[in-house]
């Protein structure tokens, strides 16, 4: 087996795509929230690694906002956290919290410190994770593992590549390959995907029921006399089973990191087919699962077909990661506008505009917010909650920083723009380093301007511009028009210090048909909501709980044209746009960056079902008479309605 070698696109490195703008607000209010959480108990407790996995995946996103932000005091509390897992460790390489028996949390950790080297260099990890995967690969046989932390193994593919590349360890290639085969078959998973409905659909209640039980007893180190020891009868046993199969199988979170195995496993051993599985899995994924949010949905399984979809947001960060990974192996732009449609819409619809609550579940349509307001078939509530550790609140940390790496990566020593943000990049192509600044309101504004801050030569390059999902762009300089397109346009220039060029988006606001047979308004990636007030009020009964509930009637339906091309409808008439600034908080319900007022038609039969969700009626009873109402992107909301019956003129 030859050594890896990153022959496709390649990311700049950690560091070296710094905020600005808008993006760096966001980012700032996610800094405020690590604070909040930091200052929580639950990570930590007398220098011992407690809460399992939660205590890696804050500190891998602070380590993330520490690079995307250039913030010293950031490094350094990432530095102090590493201190308990480093401490965790035995004489013999193993590691973890001393709670759990569990994998996960290890595996989280692993991420957390290769993250932490590719931004620090810090020369404790790679003999840190040698003596690890040494114990694992030694322990192999006798260490047994089920459930998430067997479904998760190629988790440590990336890390052991790093570790290879310094060492050339063959025994490492080794651990690879006992990884893939004892872990869940993704790879036939992605090649042939099972699971067109909602889960319960492959598995009885009862069997679930018992399979979570039994892994939950399973747990702790130290078990009850009665259960019988944790070995590879037991284990492999229960693994084969189909309701632990199909519980595996259907954890959106599970789903999300699979996406991106079969590309990083292909890198590894330098199968560069192996990507193309990646594709079909999110190709999947989207035709059975997807959302109008761009995330499928799950809740934390795969979820039903009806409006009351929930995505988790734990998922949907694990998503945006993979989906990184993916368009990085196979530069497959059409990903990007599902990264994006998941980073502008979910992210911020899990969080209030400053970041001070945040939520585990979302809702396409979501009319309530509550602890009591239990969707069906989900283990969470979708309330919004503040000062406590949560999936949602620690998984939203890492979601920006993630998006800004696919602001520029490098190829074959061309530049790829592939999504545009408002940043300063200090980026080596052709034998030069070059700062570029580039500046725009996007996705809320429809132009781009880069500037060459400095460059230490004259190199001619390549340049590749992605063009967003029914976007055309043109290429400007110099007050001309140099190229356009609808896909990527290419241009090859001489870049020196002071140069400059814009990019022009032309950027329709569209209905795209759902798999529910409704319709959702797009403009660009961001998807639009209603704009209906909502009244938030905190629990008595727990003051970290927030309850939101709509405050006026919700049913109305854009008027749209009846002809349709390529499942995108337009409006019956066109609408009227409001532009407002890009404020201190740009996902904001009282000032959002724009407003569009749409000709709608109210739904009289449009109501509560009897859990309290909006479902979407089969058969509309449409108003006579229309009125114009005003729609916001989904990030600015905190409920909403985003899907719609088809109301055709």
């Amino acid at each position: 087996m030859a050594k890896s070698v990153d022959k496709n696109l390649k990311k700049l490195p950690l560091g070296a795509i710094r905020p600005e703008g808008w993006i760096e607000k966001e980012i700032q209010s996610m800094y405020s929230l690590q604070k909040r959480l930091g200052a929580l108990s639950g990570l930590v407790k007398s220098g011992e690694w407690l809460n399992g996995e939660f205590l890696p995946r804050y500190v891998r996103g602070l380590v993330l906002l520490a690079a995307a932000l250039d913030d010293k005091n950031l490094k350094d509390k990432a530095y102090s956290l590493l201190t308990p897992i480093f401490n965790s460790a035995n004489e013999g390489g193993d590691f973890g919290p001393k709670e759990t028996r569990s994998l996960t949390p290890k595996i989280e950790a692993i991420k957390a410190l290769v993250t932490y080297h590719e931004y620090t260099g810090d020369e404790r990890i790679l003999p840190f994770l040698k003596k690890f995967f040494k114990n694992q690969f030694n322990t192999y046989a006798v260490s047994p593992c089920w459930f998430d932390s067997r479904a998760r193994l190629l988790e440590e593919i990336p890390a052991i590549e790093a570790l290879y590349r310094e060492t050339d360890l063959e025994w490492l290639q080794d651990l690879g390959e006992r990884l893939r085969d004892t872990s869940n078959d993704w790879f036939k998973l992605s090649a042939k995907f099972p699971y067109k409905s909602s889960y319960y659909k492959y598995v009885r209640p009862s069997a679930a029921k018992r399979t979570l039980k039994k892994v939950a007893a399973y747990e702790p180190y130290k078990l009850a006399a009665k259960l019988k020891p944790f070995d590879h009868d037991l284990v492999d046993k229960e693994w084969r089973k189909k309701a632990h199969q199909v519980l595996v199988e259907t954890d959106g979170v599970n789903l999300a990191k699979a996406v991106k195995y079969p590309a990083v496993y292909g890198r590894f051993i330098g199968d560069d087919e192996l990507k193309h599985l990646s594709l079909k899995l999110v190709s999947s994924l989207t035709r059975y699962h997807g959302t109008a949010m761009g995330m499928f949905a799950c809740s934390p399984r795969l979820g039903a077909a009806s409006a009351t979809d929930a995505v988790d947001v734990l998922a949907a960060v694990e998503m945006i990661e993979s989906l990184v990974e993916v368009v990085k192996e196979t530069g497959d732009y059409a990903l990007m506008d599902l990264l994006e449609r998941i980073v502008f819409n979910v992210i911020p619809s899990a969080t209030f505009d400053d970041c001070s609550a945040v939520q585990d579940l979302v809702l396409v349509n979501q009319i309530e917010a509550s602890v009591q307001r239990k969707l069906p078939y989900a283990e969470e509530d979708n309330a919004f909650y503040t000062k406590k550790l949560t999936r949602g609140s620690v998984a939203v940390l890492s979601a920006y920083p993630l998006y800004l790496q696919t602001a520029c990566m490098i190829k074959n020593e061309e530049i790829n723009f592939l999504t545009y943000t408002p940043c300063k990049m200090d980026i080596r192509v052709a034998g030069c380093h070059m700062t570029v600044t580039e500046r725009t309101g996007y996705p809320f504004r429809n132009t781009v301007a880069f500037r060459v801050d400095n460059v230490d030569g004259e190199p001619e390059v390549k340049i590749n511009f992605r063009a967003p999902k029914h976007t055309t762009i043109q290429l400007i300089s110099g007050g001309q028009v140099v190229a356009s397109g609808t896909k990527q346009i290419s241009v090859k220039c001489v870049l020196k210090t002071g140069s400059t060029f814009m990019i022009k988006m032309d950027i329709p606001l569209v209905a795209e048909e759902t798999r529910r047979g409704c319709v959702s308004l797009y403009k660009g990636n961001l998807l639009m909501s209603e704009k209906v007030p909502a009244d938030i009020k905190v629990s008595a009964e727990d003051r970290r709980v927030f309850y939101i509930n709509f405050v006026k009637r919700f049913s109305v339906s854009p008027i749209l044209a009846r002809k349709a091309s390529g499942g995108v409808r337009t409006l019956f008439e066109p609408e009227r746009t409001v532009v407002h600034e890009i404020g201190e908080r740009p996902f904001s319900f009282d000032v959002p960056p724009f407003e569009l007022l749409i000709r709608s038609k109210n739904i009289a039969n449009w109501d509560y079902d009897v859990n309290g969700f909006a479902e979407i009626p089969k058969k509309p009873d449409y108003s006579e008479e229309s009125l114009e109402r005003a729609y916001i992107p989904v990030g600015c909301t905190l409920l909403r309605i985003a899907e719609f019956p088809k109301c055709l003129k």
